[in-house]
């Protein structure tokens, strides 16, 4: 037979739904549906049972199907991203475990706050996620001496493996390529990318447009920051 493929849910709930909407839990040759979680009633005591409730506690998830050769994770939220981590360390990283649209950037933004998991598992494990399809849009005003003192701009970062990361900038008809990268670009490196781009003068020759990006507050993110020997792996960034 060909590839065969479990597209794995967060919880049983999640896994019902999908169920129901494909009328059956093997909705193609080689494809099957799967929870990753047990749910709270086959706890196999009152610690487990108290910690499924909140949907922590790796105890509480299940035994991978046997059968699978790859994984596709859908609808994971930051809370249940540390049990996608443990379906990881089960496999030894040897089967390919996709994440499927979560978008990990707005996810790895809760890391650390109260109730979510820990920064670290940007470290030792998001960071191994390689992205194969990234969209990142941003939107950006810069301010000007003279008409029309106010421009608002936007672009994106784009990349589709094994293709370089481009930055992009909105042209208004289309997204004009205005650089590549092997490595992702920090969010502050693209802004003073586009912004550059823009080539706007004012009347002091320079452009308005590189002034503010040399001298604006550069804007990066903790996890885009190097973070030496505690990032484990680099696969996210390339």
């Amino acid at each position: 037979g060909g590839l065969r493929v479990a597209i794995m849910y967060p919880d049983v709930p999640e896994l019902e739904r999908a169920v129901e909407q494909c009328g059956t839990a093997t909705p193609a040759p080689g494809v099957s549906l799967h929870s990753l979680r047990k749910p709270w009633i086959e706890a196999e005591s009152v610690e487990q049972g108290f910690f499924a409730l909140f949907g922590k506690g790796k105890a509480m998830v299940r035994h991978l199907p046997d059968e699978a050769d790859a994984y596709v994770c859908l609808t994971f939220s930051a809370q249940e991203l540390p049990d996608v981590e443990e379906l990881c360390d089960r496999e030894e990283f040897k089967k390919p475990v996709v994440l499927f649209n979560l978008k990990l950037d707005t996810q790895r933004g809760d890391l650390g706050l109260p109730a979510f998991p820990a920064k670290d598992l940007q470290w030792r494990f998001l960071s191994r996620a390689k992205p194969v399809y990234f969209l990142r849009t941003r939107q950006y005003t810069l301010s000007l001496p003279v008409p029309p003192f106010v421009v608002n701009y936007q672009g994106a970062i784009f990349r589709q493996y094994p293709g370089p990361y481009q930055c992009l900038l909105d042209t208004g008809k289309t997204f004009r390529p205005v650089s590549t990268s092997e490595r992702r670009p920090a969010l502050g490196e693209f802004k003073e990318t586009i912004t550059q781009a823009l080539k706007i003068t004012g009347g002091d020759g320079e452009s308005p447009a590189k002034r503010f990006a040399r001298t604006g507050v550069k804007a990066i993110t903790w996890w885009e920051e190097d973070a030496g020997e505690d990032e484990l792996y680099e696969d996210w960034r390339y």
